[in-house]
């Protein structure tokens, strides 16, 4: 049995979408903390998200430890500590800022919601972005603030001391799925931007998405060893699989292009583009050498990949750009 490390409590909610109270069973038993067990639900309006949910002070428990960033924060993506990516992550985010400026704007005001340990800001304040962040986790706060240098602001959107209309780009990198509140979010970050400015929205879309249908029956139909405990861990097939007793309802919101392109257009944005993709494991993408298991399963995760990117099947993590 796991115990859990602090107090858990919980709490109904109707949906963060519509605000209604019907919800229908979607999939049981996808995270836990220590024995309390936290399900997926569906509303009639078609958003998906956990109910009941952790209350705002166990969500606060939740990202009060460093090992959010050390064990959870990947979700088995990759498998290092990502403090100690420093070099990497630097060098991967330039490529990406590089991106953002051939795309969407040129270098300007930025402000990164859930700026982590600060490497994309970093990375975009080289390229000669002013950069600002907010971030809730106590633990990459002070990392950000001591090794990167960064204005970080220490908590909540809604209390920091940004003015109206400061930013030409808000960033917001797999944070919407961890919100109460998306569409107050969204109001918030767009009161923010400039007059044009843009926002970019990364969310994942595991769970609510064709793509984890997919692996489900290929769960049934090979060997759990096939997959491989980081594959089972990345697509929450079993929150027993932690040993220490994980599987923290981190994403209490599950998005798919529908009902994300309906928030950010609630919020007052005129959305620009809707992009699908996957993420790719770094225990396939980075292994040494071929064996069977890995070139099948590269194959398979680069295949969905390609037809995400050409919009003829959903994403698994969804990339929006809007304009304020």
């Amino acid at each position: 049995m796991h115990s859990a490390p602090f107090e858990v409590r919980t709490e109904h909610v109707v949906c963060p979408m519509c605000a209604l109270d019907r919800p229908a069973p979607y999939r049981a038993r996808v995270y836990r903390i220590g024995e309390t067990r936290f399900d997926l639900v569906r509303c009639p309006c078609g958003f998906v998200y956990v109910d009941p949910r952790p209350d705002g002070p166990t969500l606060g428990k939740m990202y009060d430890d460093a090992d959010y960033y050390t064990d959870g924060y990947n979700l088995g993506v990759e498998t290092e500590n990502y403090f100690e990516r420093r070099d990497e992550l630097l060098v991967h985010y330039d490529g990406v800022v590089a991106e953002l400026e051939r795309t969407i704007c040129k270098p300007g005001d930025l402000l990164e919601l859930g700026s982590a340990g600060g490497f994309f800001l970093e990375a975009a304040r080289r390229r000669g972005w002013r950069v600002k962040g907010i971030e809730i986790s106590p633990p990459a706060v002070e990392y950000s603030r001591r090794e990167m240098k960064l204005d970080i602001h220490s908590g909540d959107l809604f209390e920091a001391p940004f003015a109206p209309r400061s930013f030409d780009l808000v960033v917001a990198d797999n944070v919407l799925e961890h919100t109460t509140n998306p569409q107050k979010v969204l109001e918030k970050l767009r009161s923010l931007l400039k007059p044009g400015g843009r926002v970019l929205v990364i969310v994942p879309s595991y769970v609510n998405s064709p793509f984890f249908r997919m692996i489900l029956f290929l769960q049934r139909v090979v060997p759990r060893r096939f997959l491989g405990e980081q594959l089972v861990k990345i697509l929450k097939l079993d929150p027993d699989a932690d040993p220490k007793g994980g599987g923290y309802p981190y994403h209490i919101l599950e998005f798919d292009r529908a009902t994300l392109t309906a928030l950010v257009e609630r919020a007052g944005f005129e959305v620009e583009r809707v992009e699908g993709s996957v993420p790719l494991p770094a225990e396939v993408f980075k292994a040494k050498g071929t064996t069977p298991r890995v070139f099948v399963l590269r194959t398979i995760f680069k295949s969905l990949d390609f037809g995400m990117r050409l919009g003829v099947l959903p994403g698994a993590r969804l990339t929006l750009v809007a304009r304020a």
